[in-house]
Formats: structure tokens, C-alpha cells, sequence
């Protein structure tokens, strides 16, 4: 018998456990992401207005429900809501536009980076073996046809996928992801510092971004530090060496007899704190 199943990942039997009165299927915010990283190196991704443009077209709601199926949320920001010691995140100025404003604002910034019908614009989307990263990649080329941008894929196993990354690889946008060890906003905005070679797979450098990291981590006060890391996420948000795509949900099955189940973050459960009537 099943009373408590966290990370219950299985996203194509929500249905089945949703339909059997035994369990609830429980949802709730992750610290975790999924990303598409930019070569922030190779033209013409260097130029914030193509990275933007990029951004602007992709509809993540879109993501989030029809390809995820609702088990992911759509993202606007960098870090995760509701990360520990740090209030809301810096969200996209175009999380309230409307998706044909985006559209028009992404042609205008393609346009203005000389990019157009005489100069289109090529992108390869590499992504790691899976059925859903293949059916995201795919509504992402959907998304930025209506821009003029001519889209190709390229699918290779996780371990070869992110070699490419780590080692500074010859690619246009690749997806990524990453799930926070600890619930702190450090643990996500760290990836894209420049001496994160690791982690910083967009190739990104920015010295006002690094210096607030750097100040950041010398900081005790709280609050003071998770306003230097905000203006760190706004710098970002800017910038956008990643394009945000999806917050990461947990999922967990948990039995009708099992109470004390509260939802974190982190997703973790003391057993100390349930019971089972």
C-alpha cells in the first residue's frame, strides 16, 4: 500500500491516480527550473535584442499546460517564487503583455538587429532525450516561425547534451535545467557568474552582475543581501543569457488516510509531523 509518494514523477498517470478516490495527487511550487541557455558568445546571440526577441515569442503558459500537461509552471523570472529569504523575484516587464504585443515587440527588435526576410535569422535548439524536451523544442520552432526565424533540432543522450554545454560547445540555444540544493536565491542567480564555467553554459559575462554577486555573498543582512540579489535577477532579466521557460512542480501522491502532508518547495516531508487515520 501507498500513503505518501513524494516526488511521484510518473506525469503521464496523474489522470489515472487523479481519477482513483484513494489518493490525491498533490501540487506545488519546486525550486527548480527549466531553462533554454544562449550562446551569449556567437553573433548574432550576442545582441540582447535577438535574445529578447527570442524571449518575447515564446508562450510558456502554452508550455506549461498543453505540453507539460499543467505539471510545470510557466516561468517569468529566473528564480523560482517562493525562495527562501528573498520575497517575490524579478519578474519579465512583459509577463502582463499580451502574446500578439510580444509577437509585433520581438519583429520591431529582430528588425531594429537587422534581421528580417533579406538577413533571416537561423536557430538550432539542441535538447537532452526526452519525449517532452522533443515536443517543447518543437512548439518553441512553432512560436518563433511567425518572426521569420528558421528553426532546426538536434536531440543527443543527457551526457553528451550537456559535455557540449560545460565545454563551451558550438551551439545556438540548448535547453537546461536545474533544481536548487538548497532553498536560497544564491542558488540559482550563481549559475550565470562569470567564473562559473560549470554552470554558466550561456557563456555570460557581466561585471555589475558579478560584483553584486560578490557583495551579495559578503553581506549578513538579510534583508540588504536579497535586495543586492534582486537587482542581480533584474540585471538578468535584462540581459537574458537564459530564457526562462518553466518553473519545476512537484508532484506527490498521497493517500486520503494520510494527514500532516504540507507542501515546500523543497518537498520534503518529516514523517514526524503525519499520521494516519
Amino acid at each position: 500500500d501507498i500513503d505518501g509518494m513524494p516526488r511521484f514523477g510518473a506525469a503521464q498517470a496523474v489522470r489515472q491516480f487523479q481519477a482513483d478516490k484513494r489518493f490525491v495527487v498533490e501540487f506545488g511550487g519546486q525550486a527548480g527550473k527549466g531553462i533554454m541557455s544562449i550562446n551569449n558568445r556567437k553573433p548574432p546571440f550576442n545582441d540582447v535584442r535577438v535574445r529578447r526577441a527570442l524571449a518575447l515569442a515564446v508562450d510558456t503558459e502554452f508550455l506549461a499546460e498543453e505540453i507539460w500537461g499543467g505539471t510545470m509552471l510557466p516561468a517569468y523570472s529566473f528564480v523560482p517564487p517562493g525562495i527562501g529569504n528573498y520575497g517575490e523575484p524579478a519578474y519579465a516587464d512583459w509577463k502582463s503583455m499580451g502574446h500578439l504585443d510580444r509577437e509585433d515587440e520581438a519583429i520591431r527588435l529582430l528588425t531594429e538587429a537587422g534581421i528580417g526576410p533579406d538577413n533571416p535569422l537561423a536557430v538550432e535548439i539542441r535538447f537532452n532525450t526526452s519525449e517532452n524536451h522533443k515536443n517543447t523544442a518543437i512548439a518553441i520552432a512553432d512560436m518563433w516561425k511567425p518572426l521569420g526565424i528558421e528553426v532546426s533540432l538536434l536531440n543527443s543522450d543527457t551526457k553528451t547534451h550537456y559535455a557540449v554545454l560545460r565545454d563551451k560547445g558550438d551551439f545556438d540555444v540548448a535547453r537546461a535545467g536545474w533544481i536548487g540544493d538548497y532553498s536560497d536565491p544564491q542558488n540559482f542567480l550563481f549559475m550565470v557568474q562569470s567564473d562559473n564555467p560549470g554552470f554558466n553554459y550561456a557563456n555570460y559575462a557581466n561585471p555589475e552582475y558579478d560584483a553584486l554577486m560578490k557583495q551579495a555573498a559578503a553581506t549578513v543582512d538579510l534583508a540588504a543581501r536579497a535586495r543586492l540579489l534582486r537587482r542581480a535577477e533584474t540585471i538578468f532579466m535584462r540581459d537574458l543569457p537564459f530564457l526562462p521557460l518553466l518553473y519545476y512542480s512537484s508532484m506527490s501522491l498521497v493517500s486520503d488516510r494520510l494527514h500532516g502532508w504540507e507542501d515546500n518547495i523543497q518537498n520534503v516531508h518529516a514523517t514526524r509531523w503525519m499520521r494516519i487515520e
